[in-house]
């Protein structure tokens, strides 16, 4: 059985699909091993299940999403279970800091936000979660999903069948798994991207960094806005600057010249560092000189390596079909300006192994799971779509105003 927890186990002596002996544990298939995918291998893993995570890419995930703002949800299975304290996967800042055009600071109040980063999260979760038994199988893609009364499978794209007793789609926002279930459902482009950046402090001036020191820093622009905060560089010796730039669009042709990296080749959701095609690239290096404060400015020309978010809204009708389930970005897609999007995930990890642990009936865990994973989403979906169109197309967005990230409500994440 896998270290902590109660085993979850089949007792009816079915073996269907699945095929496990009475008495075994029961098996869940995690489609995708990204933050999502981990976070639902550690919750079962440690709820009794046996997990494989099946991760279509080669080797270890790398560079995605770069600096994320760190909740209670995202770190609960880390402190909690991994022994691990918050100093030692995140750094917190005091103050929220609005800058002006010239760079001076026109708006300042305390906060209690903590950062992390994709790599360090990816690390510490896939630790976890094979310490408690999962299995992580990069390499193996899912072609597609199925299931019955008596269990669920994953067939891959190389060929053969994986057999379980639920799986769990965490395949994000361009998930195989939501549009073979709900074929109907795409991602809703919002009309505008997000640039984002990762740059060491010491490629910066001591007096560009000392605007943004201890803080995360906004600056609101027409109908846009940018936003900084330092993540711990490897084994916490030196500070990183994350930033993110949300800049509306003409239309879809402009969209599609983003997209299209340096190869020529049009990516689907995002460009990942070192992809951008360099005319998009210089042009928005010359943009931050023209438009924005010169500390941020400076950050945004400095940082070798930016890349492109394409922001998108989805929102499935189901999160169950069957024995399968759509977990984060496979599920809903909120815009980033909660800043809940991993936290989401974590929620509904935690919360699935949750149900699959109290009732031995797959099929009614997953329903009675549902019902507030639908409810969630849709409102976080709901409260970050309003904050993007407050400040990216009514433009009214002011100087001094509390920020809108929470999970279940504004503010949830400042709950240290």
């Amino acid at each position: 059985m896998p270290q902590g927890g109660t085993a979850a186990t089949r007792t009816d002596g079915r073996h269907g699909a699945s095929g496990p002996a009475a008495g075994h544990p029961l098996r869940a298939l995690v489609v995708g091993g990204s933050l999502a995918g981990l976070s639902a291998a550690a919750w079962l893993a440690r709820s009794g299940f046996a997990v494989d995570v099946l991760e279509r890419s080669p080797g270890p995930l790398q560079g995605f999403g770069a600096g994320i703002v760190l909740h209670p949800s995202t770190s609960r299975f880390l402190t909690e279970h991994g022994r691990l304290s918050l100093d030692a996967i995140s750094l917190g800042v005091g103050r929220l800091r609005y800058l002006g055009p010239g760079g001076e600071i026109v708006a300042e109040s305390p906060c209690r936000l903590r950062f992390s980063s994709y790599g360090m999260l990816y690390r510490r979760l896939r630790e976890a979660a094979e310490r408690r038994g999962a299995r992580y199988l990069p390499g193996t893609a899912v072609a597609a999903v199925g299931s019955d009364r008596d269990g669920a499978w994953a067939d891959l794209a190389a060929g053969g069948r994986r057999h379980g007793d639920v799986v769990v789609a965490a395949d994000g926002v361009g998930s195989t798994v939501r549009r073979q279930l709900f074929p109907g459902v795409e991602p809703a482009w919002a009309g505008y991207v997000a640039w984002r950046g990762v740059l060491d402090e010491a490629a910066l001036r001591p007096a560009a960094v000392a605007p943004l020191a201890g803080a995360i820093t906004y600056c609101i622009l027409e109908r846009s806005h940018l936003l900084s905060y330092p993540i711990a560089g490897a084994a916490g010796r030196r500070v990183l600057r994350n930033w993110v730039w949300y800049r509306n669009l003409a239309g879809p042709d402009e969209l599609d010249r983003l997209r299209r990296d340096r190869h020529g080749v049009l990516r689907e959701f995002s460009v990942p560092a070192g992809a951008v095609a360099p005319a998009a690239a210089a042009a928005l290096r010359r943009d931050a000189a023209r438009l924005l404060p010169w500390p941020l400015a400076a950050l945004v020309r400095r940082t070798p390596a930016p890349f492109l978010q394409v922001v998108v809204d989805v929102q499935p009708p189901r999160l169950v079909r069957g024995r399968v389930c759509l977990l984060g970005d496979a599920g809903f897609v909120a815009r980033p300006h909660a800043a809940a999007g991993t936290a989401k995930a974590a929620e509904e990890a935690r919360l699935l192994a949750e149900a699959l642990g109290r009732c031995g009936d797959v099929a009614a865990a997953l329903a009675a799971w549902e019902a507030g994973a639908l409810a969630l989403g849709r409102d976080l979906v709901a409260r970050s779509r309003a904050a993007g169109e407050r400040a990216q197309r009514e433009g009214a967005w002011q100087p001094g105003e509390p920020l809108p990230f929470g999970l279940r409500r504004a503010g949830d994440s400042e709950a240290w």
